[in-house]
Formats: C-alpha cells, structure tokens, sequence
C-alpha cells in the first residue's frame, strides 16, 4: 500500500486533514458530520480493543436506555468515523465521528483554505475533524463487518464482530497510527434505532 502523506490544518477550531494520495477514493458519500484526529490500538484483553476511553457518552444498553427528549448517540443512518475502541464481550463500538468529502463537497471545504488552488484536493476527497469527542454504541449480535481483503486492495470480504480485534490488530503490523485510532482506515457504520448494524472498512488508494 501506498505511504499516506496528511496535511492537516486548524481553521478556526476545526481541524481539516486531506490525504493526498493522488487516486481516487473508494466506497465514499459526500459528507457526515466530524470529530477528531486517528490513533492507535492500545491492548487486547478479553474480547476487547481499544484505543482510549470514550470522553463522552455511553450506550443506551449499559445505561437504561435515552431518555425522550435525549439527543442519540449517533442519528441513524450511515456515518464515516475512525474506531478508537472494540470490545466484543459487552458488544459496544467507540469511534472518533468525521466528515469524508467528496465531489464537490470537498473541493468546497478545500477553497476555504486554499483559495489560491480551488480544483480541490489532487485526490478528490477530504477528511474532515471538528473535534476530538469519543462516542460509544451498543453492537447488534449479528452486525455485519465487511473489510478489505488486502490493504490497497478493493476485494472485500464480510467477518464476524468478535472477529474484528484480531483483524484489524493484523491489518495495522507495519503501519504507524496516532492514539486513539485502531484502525489504519477510516469505517462507516451504519445505524438503526441507535444501534450499530452494520461496518463497512473504507478504501484509500
């Protein structure tokens, strides 16, 4: 796989990262709204992979369930994040929330900073944090976890959740990430009634 180069930028709080890996992005959307910067795997224990503690929020499942007039967690739908922590046995997901721009939502996120080049990023696309909350949600039992076979790769295949600590920890041999990141790629997950049902490993080239 290609070494990834980050720009990264502060503009007025918001910390705007562009991979400038000269290609194309892969399964993609044009926006979801964002948190903070990747990192790095911590520990393995019993089922469990994770980067750093949620700053905030914990699921409906450990806490009696939302009360009416809560904000969720996550809106149901898809949304790009990076995971910062897995854990199997309690069956919870806790990412880091980003915007990944594409198409002209990302070359219009790209002239606010640059608007002396505005074609917009070489790679057509953006990665976007706006700050650096934790969030956690409960994991449906029969979550699907569809990765990429290979790194640079665009063959996928779909594993288990409890299978995907091992993955990932598999995939990052070699590769260097910031704290709280465990994986090397950003995910999509994929929420229903404030539930995750479903993670979909996003393609660099």
């Amino acid at each position: 796989m290609k070494r990834v180069d980050m720009w990264i930028r502060a503009v007025g709080g918001t910390a705007v990262l562009a991979l400038a890996l000269g290609g194309t992005a892969g399964c993609g959307g044009s926006a979801t709204t964002g948190d903070a910067a990747p990192g790095r795997s911590a520990s393995t224990g019993t089922g469990a992979i994770s980067g750093a503690a949620a700053a905030t929020t914990t699921p409906a499942a450990t806490t009696g369930g939302p009360s009416a007039n809560a904000s969720p967690v996550l809106a149901d739908g898809r949304s790009a994040v990076y995971l910062t922590g897995l854990d199997t046995t309690r069956n919870t997901v806790t990412f880091d929330l980003i915007e990944f721009l594409t198409g002209d939502a990302a070359k219009a996120e790209w002239k606010k900073d640059h608007p002396e080049n505005p074609d917009g990023p070489d790679n057509d696309y953006m990665i976007v944090n706006k700050n650096k909350m934790l969030r956690t949600l409960p994991v449906t039992a029969d979550v699907q976890c569809v990765v990429l076979s290979t790194l640079g790769g665009t063959d996928t295949k779909t594993i288990s959740f409890a299978a995907l600590p091992a993955f990932l920890k598999q995939q990052n041999k070699g590769m260097t990430l910031t704290p709280p990141a465990i994986a090397v790629l950003p995910f999509w997950l994929t929420v229903q009634h404030g539930t995750v049902i479903r993670f979909e490993e996003q393609f660099l080239p």
